[in-house]
């Protein structure tokens, strides 16, 4: 009995130090991202464009992005990664047109005030196809998108606002490449793509990172988003949303 006890023990302790020796890790990244609106919006679909930079003059805006990957030893299973990008911006201007916005019509030469939102929660489910010092993941990305654009004239204090929201499914990939420059140098890219019933989504970024003891490290890089809606809760966008962006980063 006693043997058995023994055996058992021993066979657990082997397990754990297996076990501790392929565990759960991953990777989170947190900072700013600079970034320019542009494009158009249009509510209800079929009505006036409007114009994000001539009409509604939006501004540049730096703002949060946030990152997290879970990678398991466990085969067959995806990896997992959260993500959070805030998308906010306001603007004040002096329409040189006459256009429609809902329920409102906004004449030329007024003055308004303009709040936009276009805030994304990702999760993906990825594999890692590399891992050999160079890093090749791919993956299928759920995209929600929780949106508004809310109009006001600061002349004749009539406001509108259009609010969507959405689920959109995103391929996936991201690949990352030491360089022989320095041990803890790489660059990378990582996008999310996808095209259907007159709707486009992508986000794309280039980065360098450098990686400094026990996996802490700062990165930095272009990011391009492309938010083409077509008949969202009865609003349409193409909206392109670019910047630099630099973070910190800890791989563990």
């Amino acid at each position: 009995m006693k043997k058995r006890a023994i055996a058992a023990t021993a066979a657990l302790t082997l397990l754990a130090s297996v076990s501790a020796a392929d565990t759960i890790g991953g990777e989170i990244s947190a900072g700013g991202w600079n970034h320019d609106p542009s494009g158009w919006v249009q509510y209800p679909t079929g009505s006036d464009k409007i114009d994000l930079d001539s009409d509604l003059n939006l501004d540049t805006r730096s703002e949060l992005y946030l990152r997290a990957k879970i990678e398991h030893p466990v085969p067959l299973l995806p990896n997992i990664r959260l993500a959070f990008t805030q998308n906010r911006s306001s603007g004040d201007g002096t329409i040189s047109k006459t256009f429609s916005f809902g329920n409102i019509t906004i004449g030329a030469s007024e003055r308004v005030h303009t709040e936009t939102q276009l805030d994304s929660y990702d999760a993906t489910f990825y594999y890692e196809i590399v891992d050999t010092g160079i890093d090749l993941d791919i993956g299928l990305t759920a995209r929600y998108i929780d949106g508004y654009v809310d109009i006001r004239s600061l002349t004749t204090s009539q406001n509108e606002k259009t609010e969507f929201t959405g689920v959109f499914p995103l391929l996936y990939a991201n690949a990352r490449v030491p360089l022989p420059l320095s041990s803890g140098l790489s660059v990378g890219a990582e996008g999310s793509y996808v095209t259907y019933d007159g709707s486009t989504l992508y986000d794309l970024q280039a980065d360098v990172r450098y990686t400094f003891a026990m996996g802490l490290g700062i990165e930095a890089g272009y990011r391009a988003q492309k938010i083409k809606l077509d008949d969202v809760e009865n609003t349409s966008t193409d909206v392109d949303i670019e910047g630099f962006f630099i973070g910190a980063v800890w791989d563990f």
